[in-house]
């Protein structure tokens, strides 16, 4: 590291979000590049953050990133803003000390190198984000979707439940709409939202039981979710694993494209650290 990177990292503060004026200050630097800091940007708005932990890092009371630790999950879930690597390694020092021992994270395959200072990486896997600006309109037959009510909460969460769904916890229903297509009053796929700012909305929990697959109805859940969101103005963003050909295939034909590699990642804290 050079004498003028070293200062730059020195002099930074790393503090926990706890004012408003703060936490309106990070949402403003995520929000300058809302595509790359879709995950932090999300934690910084209700419902999710109610159960995140926001670190910033100032200099001369300026943000110079943000890193959010995401509670829902079993397994905590670190996330970095857009920012350089020596101020993202600041954070994330901050954020892995107040963690008790595994956690996740979806980065920059360049940000590998920093978890790994701080532990042992379990599982790895590549993903990658897919963007919709502009959303296309698809003819999806007479398959109706319906929009999953307040009532029907319960259903979609032994829905989830009962197909392995990872990354779904009940607060996402609060986050936006979730959308299914049914069968004799029964849930047989769903598509959803993991979090949703006035600028981006990021997809998830995109699932078909096995016996309605190849019918069409994910695309045509997707489809309905994506167009309601974009309505307001919003890019339309989400993750699916590389190997996951069927499902890229889906999202290309919703007007998806590939925006960047992601790295999914599962860690152990060292315990030297």
């Amino acid at each position: 590291m050079d004498e003028n990177a070293f200062s730059q990292v020195v002099e930074l503060q790393i503090r926990k979000v706890t004012s408003k004026n703060l936490l309106c200050a990070c949402q403003e630097f995520l929000a300058q590049k809302p595509i790359a800091n879709v995950l932090p940007l999300g934690d910084l708005y209700p419902p999710l953050l109610k159960v995140s932990d926001v670190y910033s890092a100032i200099k001369s009371d300026q943000v110079f990133g943000v890193c959010t630790v995401y509670h829902a999950y079993p397994t905590p879930s670190i996330v970095l803003g857009t920012t350089t690597q020596e101020v993202k390694q600041a954070l994330a020092e901050k954020a892995i000390s107040e963690i008790s021992k595994d956690f996740i994270s979806l980065c920059q395959p360049e940000d590998i190198d920093i978890f790994k200072m701080y532990s042992t990486i379990l599982h790895f896997h590549r993903e990658q984000q897919m963007i919709a600006n502009p959303l296309k309109v698809i003819d999806y037959g007479d398959i109706k979707v319906e929009k999953v009510r307040e009532n029907e909460l319960e259903s979609l969460d032994k829905f989830y439940r009962e197909h392995g769904t990872e990354a779904w916890v009940p607060i996402q229903f609060r986050a936006g709409p979730y959308y299914c297509v049914k069968h004799n009053d029964e849930i047989v796929s769903a598509a959803g939202v993991h979090l949703v700012t006035s600028q981006i909305a990021q997809l998830g929990n995109i699932i078909t039981d096995e016996t309605y697959r190849n019918r069409g109805f994910a695309t045509a859940c997707t489809s309905v979710l994506a167009a309601d969101l974009a309505s307001k103005g919003r890019i339309i963003s989400l993750f699916v694993r590389t190997d996951n050909a069927p499902a890229i295939h889906v999202y290309e034909k919703l007007g998806f494209y590939k925006e960047q590699e992601i790295a999914f990642l599962v860690m152990r804290k060292n315990d030297a650290y």
